[in-house]
């Protein structure tokens, strides 16, 4: 369960920034500092262009061809790919990878044989992922530990067949788009594909978004024996034959559908569960219960504390209603001790859930009815209180997505300046899709910190450049 953090934006105004979007940023201030030191001097600069590529980030498919233009034209032995770990490609447009941009990518992963760690946010085409995922197949194969791809669903066989090649793979997250919705004209044949029986024996953590129907039905027949956790934000909610087959060794599960499961029949599948993630707003029929379910984080909750609003006047609807008390039905579940025993915290998850909070000051007061009365079941405050006493009483804390407690909001600080603080730039390579992003911490204004670690870093590079 990564967390957000709050910061400043541009406005002055308190914003959440994801896991994701730290990462991005601590990537964009290291390359500055990265930079400050090739400038430095000759000696510096040469191990600093090293450093450089240590980590390849790019905000788009635009700048691609110029890096491969670049390693094209490099002649020195080791090439400076050769020191790259880990390629991220993000985007906050619309962009997408063309054919011409994944020939680009393709050279790219070409001259970096060492690659451990590639991410690709932005959607790829069927086109375009061919002769990208023929690299990875080919070139990286031995190396590389995490990817994180984001392709149409008719890429699905040419997916598998690169898996097919990828033993050493721990980390894997696919996003899969469809073009056409859900009909099953939608589901692309998989030819010879089908009939691949994958053994990923390192897999430690699947993470699926979009449709995934027919990717988890081939799961059924894969062997994949280290999974431990898995994360499903799906259009699907028939997910009880994949617990059935990989569910006994799962220590995390998160499950985001657009249908209620039945979780208490997934808890019965997963007795190794230390933490789950389920949406709050679905209506739950059976017991939830499990022995050693520690910690558990909520999806949802969108009503639980604010009322809905029409021409700035809050509303009562009977829908809205259902769903605040399916939300107090499964946090009473549970919070229940005898049916979870070891819980020690519950997480709201959704950032959507804190703004509205600190954009309204806190949970907020349900409107009476047309005879003046107020239900405490549709009182946001109430429901918040209610909530933190049961907590307290169970001995379970209360957490929002940043990891504090539920209710603390960010304070306005008095002779606060922002644009003279410089944050923690620290950064690690080695960082994959599945790690929490570590916020970035207002200290070390000098930003020694950070220059002490690039300087180890050099020195860890020199030591592996004396073994060629």
């Amino acid at each position: 369960m990564a967390g957000s953090v709050w910061f400043r934006n541009t406005f002055g105004s308190w914003s959440l920034r994801s896991p994701g979007e730290a990462l991005n940023a601590l990537q964009r201030r290291s390359y500055s500092t990265k930079k400050s030191i090739i400038l430095t001097c000759k000696t510096f600069h040469r191990v600093g262009y090293e450093l450089f590529f240590h980590c390849l980030f790019f905000n788009g498919p635009s700048k691609l061809a110029g890096l491969c233009a670049i390693l094209d034209s490099n002649k020195s032995d080791p090439s400076p790919g050769w020191w790259t770990k880990r390629l991220h490609l993000t985007s906050y447009s619309d962009a997408v990878l063309s054919p011409e941009s994944a020939d680009a990518l393709s050279t790219i992963i070409r001259h970096c044989p060492n690659l451990e760690i590639m991410v690709m946010s932005f959607p790829a085409s069927s086109s375009a992922f061919m002769p990208v995922a023929d690299t990875i197949s080919t070139y990286v194969r031995r190396t590389i530990h995490t990817l994180n791809l984001n392709i149409p669903v008719s890429s699905l066989p040419k997916l598998i067949w690169m898996l097919s090649s990828l033993p050493l793979l721990t980390s894997a997250h696919f996003s899969f788009r469809s073009l056409k919705g859900l009909d099953d004209e939608d589901n692309p044949p998989l030819g010879a594909a089908e009939s691949i029986v994958l053994s990923l024996p390192r897999l430690t953590q699947l993470s699926l978004y979009g449709n995934t129907a027919q990717f988890l039905e081939q799961t059924l027949n894969w062997t994949l024996p280290s999974l431990r956790v898995l994360s499903l934000n799906t259009f699907q909610s028939d997910i009880l034959p994949v617990l059935d087959v990989h569910g006994s060794k799962l220590t995390l599960l998160d499950v985001t559908c657009s249908h209620p499961i039945a979780m208490d029949l997934v808890l019965q599948r997963c007795p190794s569960l230390e933490t789950v993630c389920f949406n709050a707003d679905w209506r739950i029929e059976g017991q939830m219960m499990h022995d050693n379910v520690r910690d558990v984080g909520l999806h949802g909750l969108s009503l639980a504390f604010t009322a809905v609003k029409k021409d700035g006047v809050s509303q009562l609807a009977l829908l809205d209603s259902m769903i605040r008390r399916a939300n107090d039905a499964n946090f009473t579940a549970v919070l229940d001790k005898a049916n979870f025993p070891k819980l020690a915290r519950v997480r709201v998850l959704s950032p959507n859930v804190l703004t509205v909070l600190e954009k309204n000051g806190g949970p907020e007061s349900a409107p009476p009815n047309e005879y003046g009365y107020i239900d405490e079941l549709e009182d946001g405050l109430k429901r918040w209180e209610r909530w933190w006493d049961m907590c307290y009483r169970a001995g379970v804390r209360l957490e929002d997505c940043t990891g504090g407690v539920l209710g603390d909001l960010p304070a306005e600080e008095e002779d606060e300046d922002e644009e003279d603080e410089d944050e923690d730039e620290e950064e690690d390579e080695d960082l994959s899709w599945e790690y929490e992003v570590p916020p970035m911490e207002q200290e070390d204004t000098s930003g020694v910190g950070e220059l002490r670690k690039l300087i180890e870093e050099c020195r860890q590079m020199e030591l592996e450049r004396d073994t060629f």
